[in-house]
């Protein structure tokens, strides 16, 4: 009985193992959370939802953990809040200022 419900317990394991690689063929890279464009993607896609940020026209490029956060803001908060979302997000390990007030 023990053996039984081992055998079926590892098989299911197997099958979600295999059936989890198979639905990563033929994703996009931006669906990668750990790939600089799922990075950007994210943090995009964060700066987007705060409401403070989102007032501003922001957008941030990732590489090699590299964040550049491009764009113009209204006043120095909402510079400030969008760097230190950007250095918030997983992956992001430094982040260059490249914005302009209005």
């Amino acid at each position: 009985m023990k053996k039984s419900l081992l055998v079926s317990v590892l098989a299911s394991a197997v099958l979600s193992a295999l059936s989890g690689c198979a639905a990563l063929e033929g994703q996009d890279l931006a669906d990668d959370p750990t790939s600089d464009e799922g990075i950007s993607s994210i943090a995009n896609s964060r700066l987007n939802d705060d409401a403070m940020v989102a007032r501003a026209t922001l957008s941030a490029t990732v590489e090699d953990g590299l964040a550049i956060l491009y764009g113009t803001v209204p006043d120095e908060a909402t510079r400030q809040r969008a760097l230190q979302i950007l250095q918030g997000t997983p992956g992001i390990f430094e982040v260059l200022d490249h914005t302009r007030k209005r």
